[in-house]
């Protein structure tokens, strides 16, 4: 399943990976365009009123019943952080050519549906958005942010993120603020559209057995002229400068939610990039770590205790739900297992468990076609040609010597805690 890539018309490109081992295929469309406060949110809109009805398909069950006609083809669509951009994707799961019937199967009139999703919303007769549709999204979107808000672990995360990109495109909301909601109008909707269709270079990920040639002639007749020159990636990656920044805030818990936010000067294109992966596991990635097996079940501080991590921007964010009487004990004793993997305290057990985690992931992003464009549609974006093959070799090349380099390449530069307020303890999350 070694990958290639082919341009296609005048913007858009094609990550090809052969294969016939799964019945179904994979088409996804993925754009990146910079974090910006003005268009975040109405990137959102524009990917969700994609959904409610195209020209073709005016209604969302138009849409549906074309669907079930592709034997039920499923289209998902993804908002997420690519470094300082922001990834907007569209992907297809549809049934496999040979079992069609033969030659190019489903793909045409998945690249057809694509099409229309992407560039013929259903406009009113000024090239409007419907004012029904519209509305319908915003109070979508409205109840999104306020959920957001209202997940504890998710809300101290962010507010971490915000303490620590403060001043970056990367601490802006993906999803916006529920203040500006009353501004996506169809008018400006519409405007947004029109600009980001000439702005996006579209990058096309297919798995499946159709001919190389053949994917790129129907991409090429739908897709040929649409978009400009890709944005120029970019990262923002950097190591914290400066004191430690806190926050807190209050929220009626019966625990508190702590949140130490580390950056790094290595990226997904530095040496170390490899390194930084296991690191996260030996530092809270996995029940193996050393924040849950020393911070939550040796000393018994925590409720739960992890780390999460993105290569992209260099980010590794520590979470744990705690007592609030445990809050100083907590922190010291974090830090002190981080401070730990820096002096080198790191067992051949540790070492062992996460290179087996690693391995174990990436291996199965053999098994599944979404994974396996998400993983060449990022590295694609970035820059990056490496296969998996090659990434899961850096990985298991890892010394212990180069984890303890990568974490010396740290530096603390926000602390959040989220203050529960309510007086009866709670057990569990």
């Amino acid at each position: 399943m070694k990958p290639q890539y082919f341009s296609v018309g005048r913007y858009a490109r094609l990550i090809y990976i052969p294969t016939d081992r799964f019945k179904s295929e994979l088409l996804s469309l993925s754009f990146a365009v910079p974090i910006c406060a003005d268009t975040a949110q109405k990137n959102v809109m524009l990917l969700a009123l994609s959904r409610r009805g195209t020209v073709t398909y005016p209604t969302q069950a138009a849409l549906n019943r074309h669907l079930d006609d592709l034997y039920s083809t499923a289209i998902s669509t993804s908002n997420r952080r690519l470094g300082e951009m922001q990834q907007i994707t569209m992907t297809a799961d549809f049934l496999g050519a040979r079992f069609v019937g033969g030659g190019n199967g489903l793909l045409p009139q998945v690249v057809s549906l694509l099409h229309e999703l992407l560039c013929c919303p259903f406009t009113d007769r000024e090239g409007q958005y419907a004012t029904a549709y519209v509305e319908g999204e915003k109070r979508v979107l409205r109840d999104a942010i306020r959920a957001a808000i209202n997940n504890p672990r998710g809300y101290a995360l962010t507010k971490a993120r915000e303490l620590l990109c403060a001043g970056e495109p990367y601490a802006l909301s993906l999803i916006g603020e529920e203040q500006t909601i009353d501004a996506l109008t169809p008018a400006a909707l519409a405007a947004r559209h029109r600009a980001l269709l000439a702005e996006i270079a579209p990058l096309f990920c297919y798995v499946g057995a159709t001919p190389p040639e053949a994917v790129c002639a129907l991409l090429e007749a739908r897709f040929g002229e649409v978009g400009g020159p890709a944005a120029p990636f970019v990262a923002g990656v950097g190591a914290h400068r400066g004191a430690t920044r806190h926050g807190e805030e209050e929220m009626p818990l019966s625990q508190g939610k702590l949140v130490l936010g580390f950056r790094t000067d290595v990226g997904a294109t530095h040496p170390l990039a490899p390194a930084t992966v296991l690191l996260n596991e030996i530092y809270g990635g996995s029940p193996a770590s050393k924040l849950f097996m020393n911070v939550r079940e040796k000393l018994g501080l925590c409720y739960h205790c992890s780390s999460s991590y993105q290569l992209q921007k260099g980010i590794m964010m520590a979470n744990c739900g705690i007592k609030l009487s445990n809050r100083k004990t907590a922190q010291e004793a974090m830090l002190k297992e981080f401070d730990a993997i820096c002096d080198g305290h790191i067992s051949k057990t540790e070492m062992e468990a996460a290179a087996l985690a690693t391995a174990g992931a990436y291996r199965g992003v053999f098994d599944n076609p979404a994974a396996l464009a998400r993983f060449y549609t990022a590295r694609a974006h970035i820059g990056i040609d490496e296969g998996i093959e090659q990434w899961r070799e850096r990985l298991a090349a890892v010394t212990r010597e180069q984890v303890v380099e990568a974490a010396q390449h740290f530096r603390l530069g926000a602390v959040f805690f989220l203050k529960g307020t309510d007086t009866e303890e709670e057990v569990f999350e």
